[in-house]
């Protein structure tokens, strides 16, 4: 069943991509409908029906179909919530928390349950380094990263991005980066300024960006 769909499903793009190319858009549309038949809320079929709708100029009914397509991804999206869970449950705390920070990631609007479970994580992983006990042999050691503080900076945790940030600094108070946005999430404490968290990370994209360089 599951070959079955991957076939069909490439049959279908490779049809779909064939007909965009002619600008064929009634026939791409007749297609993506009888998939919606096949397959009740196909993601394919949703983004060919959108794409469609902004080549012929109608990009209002484009962005009501891309929500509707957002709203499904974030619906399944809480497989990763399970998943974090039943690896918290095995004691695989690295798997747990990527998990939780991938359904943070496709609900940036999620509540703060996801990030006291990832919270609660970190605290296991110090609680290992202060004791002296072995952590687990794939763990990183850099694992306070910046992007987990984006992360709660982004589900508006202040205090979470803040404790990461300074974790962070701990064990590399020469940390350039973590120090000046270590600056702004307190300045965003403070004064809590939270329509400019959005600069805030168009900011820190540019100075990884030049870092990268």
């Amino acid at each position: 069943m599951y070959r079955t769909y991957l076939e069909d499903r490439e049959r279908f793009l490779s049809d779909i991509r064939a007909k965009m190319d002619k600008k064929l858009y009634d026939d791409v549309i007749v297609l993506a409908e009888a998939r919606f038949k096949r397959f009740p809320g196909d993601m394919d079929a949703y983004l060919t029906v959108a794409s469609c709708g902004a080549k012929i100029g109608r990009p209002v009914e484009a962005e009501e179909i891309v929500e509707q397509w957002h709203d499904i991804v974030r619906d399944q999206s809480r497989v990763y919530e399970v998943l974090g869970d039943a690896y918290s449950r095995k004691g695989m705390i690295k798997e747990a928390i990527e998990s939780y920070m991938k359904f943070a990631a496709l609900n940036p609007g999620t509540s703060v349950h996801i990030s006291e479970k990832i919270a609660s994580l970190q605290n296991i992983i110090i609680e290992e380094e202060d004791g002296g006990g072995d952590k687990p042999a794939d763990m990183p050691a850099d694992f306070h990263t910046i992007t987990l503080a984006r992360l709660y900076m982004k589900q508006g945790h202040f205090k979470m991005a803040g404790d990461v940030l300074g974790k962070i600094l701990e064990r590399d108070p020469e940390n350039v980066e973590a120090r000046r946005y270590a600056a702004h999430v307190e300045c965003l404490m403070e004064k809590g300024w939270a329509p400019v968290i959005d600069e805030l990370d168009r900011w820190l994209n540019g100075l990884q960006e030049k870092r990268e360089q």
